[in-house]
């Protein structure tokens, strides 16, 4: 009986023991279950999910993705849309250049022998500054002899004033009355003579050839007489003109006397302005056959000379800032304002005639590099830098117009590209624009989209068309929120 109990004991136990068992193994085997739903439940929540409705996924826009399913069951595509309006645009440009200036040519004008040259090339000199002195001894003579001149002349105006003229002889008034006086008492007295021949002749006292040697004699008195008072006449109305002729002849040898100090003046060969001397041309003891030569060019002034795009040309204005950098200069760039724009396209940096076109830009062809020219004067900083040198500028240009979300721009090509446009019956088109600059957040239109009109942001990429859209979210601004 004991034997008995122990041995039924005995299997009890055992069987007990076979049933932890297996209730332990079951339990594992269900935690293991639980497990797997749970961790597939958290996978669906947390990955396929957000990638099945994230745009940006590969997911999203396959067969299976949140789109596909949503067309198939007619129901509308979320969108996110945006408000196209104005605002600021920022960009920089750069053309490429070299350190310029105006190369003036300082002429010899006398021809005469250079006395001695007073600069060297490198010098820096001021305007008026002389830079070379001639041989004036010439000069000096004939600056004497035109003094001179001035004397005699004053001399000969004092005798026309006096009546004694020596070239001017027949316009002496004064003479000219005192011969008239002088015939006009001879004619009295031939007329007196001719009345007394003519009674004696009458009485038979004299001949007849008497009486007409008498008669000739009145009438060459009477010659003289009529002689004399037109010479009065054009002796009194000429001598204002030889007044005039003599004081004319006093100022054009005064001129010439001022001539001449002029012209010695340029004796002293001096620079047309400030600058630095870029080259001599004559030597101390040379003679200057011609006159007018160039006997020095002086580089006046300093400015950086850039050739910029001409897609640019619209966005340059004088008086904006720009920033200068040479290439012996590394990080060091010189402040600089732009002066002078030539409105004129050139291919300064290539060109049909290199046979060197540039890489293609979005045009679909080899482009040349059409160039316009931008003059950019630079500060006293930039004193140390020699003409010459190359480098480039940068300009910032600063603009505001209608602009969109940058996410808003389906894709862009030469200047162009596709965007969403959504009506106020939420109906969408697609419609191509001119784009201008692109940024970061937004994208700048040049035409073909107005002021307040609505624009797909997000979404767009896999509508279809006809697809209907549902407004979901409206940017306020153009910088979406963080982790969007």
């Amino acid at each position: 009986m004991n034997r008995a109990m122990r041995f039924l004991m005995t299997k009890f136990h055992d069987l007990w023991s076979l049933v932890i068992e297996l209730t332990l193994s079951n339990l594992k085997l269900l935690m293991a279950i639980v497990a797997t739903g749970l961790l597939g439940i958290l996978l669906v929540v947390a990955v396929i999910a957000p990638s099945w409705t994230d745009p940006r996924s590969k997911f999203y826009s396959s067969k299976l993705g949140y789109p596909s399913v949503i067309r198939k069951l007619g129901r509308p595509l979320p969108v996110e849309i945006a408000i196209a309006k104005n605002a600021e645009f920022e960009r920089w440009i750069m053309g490429e250049g070299t350190c310029a200036s105006t190369p003036l040519l300082a002429p010899v004008i006398p021809m005469a022998m250079v006395r001695e040259v007073l600069v060297e090339p490198g010098d820096v000199v001021k305007k008026d500054q002389v830079l070379a002195r001639m041989d004036d001894t010439l000069a000096l003579i004939k600056l004497e002899s035109a003094k001179l001149a001035v004397d005699t002349a004053k001399a000969e105006l004092s005798r026309v004033q006096l009546g004694s003229a020596y070239v001017l002889a027949q316009e002496r008034p004064a003479m000219e009355k005192v011969n008239l006086a002088a015939d006009e008492e001879l004619i009295l007295q031939a007329e007196e003579k001719v009345k007394k021949y003519r009674e004696a002749f009458a009485r038979g006292a004299v001949s007849r050839t008497a009486l007409l040697a008498v008669e000739g004699e009145f009438t060459e008195a009477t010659r003289k007489v009529s002689q004399a008072r037109l010479q009065m006449a054009m002796s009194e109305k000429g001598v204002k003109e030889s007044l005039k002729i003599a004081e004319n002849a006093v100022k054009d040898a005064e001129e010439a006397v001022r001539h001449r100090e002029r012209e010695l003046l340029g004796y002293d060969v001096r620079a047309p302005d400030a600058g630095i001397v870029e080259r001599v041309l004559l030597n101390p003891g040379e003679y200057n056959q011609d006159s007018g030569k160039p006997g020095f060019v002086i580089a006046a002034g300093r400015w950086f000379e850039a050739y910029f795009d001409q897609a640019d040309f619209t966005d340059v204005e004088t008086g904006m800032a720009a920033q200068v950098h040479l290439e012996a200069f590394p990080g060091h760039p010189f402040p600089g304002t732009v002066s002078l724009i030539v409105p004129v396209v050139s291919f300064n940096q290539g060109g049909p005639e290199t046979n060197r076109p540039l890489r293609p830009r979005g045009s679909g062809a080899a482009e040349w590099a059409a160039t316009f020219n931008a003059r950019i004067g630079l500060t006293p900083k930039a004193d140390k830098a020699a003409l010459g040198m190359t480098g480039f500028a940068r300009i910032r240009i600063k603009k505001e117009n209608l602009a969109i979300p940058r996410g808003a721009l389906v894709s862009i090509s030469a200047g162009t590209g596709y965007i969403s446009v959504v009506d106020e019956n939420d109906n969408w088109a697609s419609r191509l624009v001119e784009v201008g600059i692109v940024e970061d957040t937004k994208v700048e239109i040049l035409s073909g989209l107005n002021p307040g009109e609505k624009v797909i942001v997000r979404g767009h990429w896999v509508l279809e068309e006809g697809d209907p859209i549902r407004i979901e979210r409206r940017w306020e601004d153009f910088v979406p929120p963080a982790g969007d």
